[in-house]
């Protein structure tokens, strides 16, 4: 388990679990942001049936307030060493308080900490810039809008 603690919040990644599924799926995004994300009931599901997504709930003290889920290189898999974040949400009761930059800080180093992360990749809508600058704020540089129409950002770790 990462956390980062500060004067005003701790803020940890858990797994998800039987004991926090309800209130993990239990989440939700503004209106406008519906469209963009699958929801967190279907991402547990597809990370059930793939043993390379690792899905993180997002706390706040004890109070879970958003989710993510990442995938990881399988054994052998070439190239090595390429992540991907495939979920990234913060409840809407949440959103604007700082949680989803701590989150993320710490989905990083965690993957960073396996020690084989070579370059990690993010997408997001096209000229979406409040996103473009958010990722670009840890390193991330867009490289191409991929075949669903997604802007796909990279940060190189090595």
């Amino acid at each position: 388990m990462h956390n980062i603690q500060s004067a005003f919040m701790n803020i940890t990644l858990r797994p998800v679990t039987r004991e926090n599924f309800e209130a993990i799926t239990g989440l939700n995004l503004l209106d406008h942001q519906r469209d963009f994300l699958a929801s967190n009931s279907y991402s547990i599901a597809e990370a059930s049936l793939f043993p390379c997504l690792a899905t993180r709930a997002v706390y706040v003290d004890e109070l879970p307030v958003g989710f993510m889920m990442y995938a990881y290189p399988e054994p052998g898999e070439e190239p090595p060493g390429e992540y991907g974040i495939w979920r990234f949400m913060i409840d809407s009761d949440h959103q604007g308080k700082g949680y989803g930059r701590h989150a993320l800080a710490l989905l990083l180093a965690e993957i960073q900490s396996r020690g084989d992360a070579r370059r990690i990749f993010i997408s997001y809508v096209p000229g979406n810039q409040q996103a473009q600058a958010f990722y670009a704020s840890f390193g991330f540089r867009e490289l191409e809008i991929d075949e669903e129409g997604e802007m796909v950002a990279e940060l190189v770790c090595m």
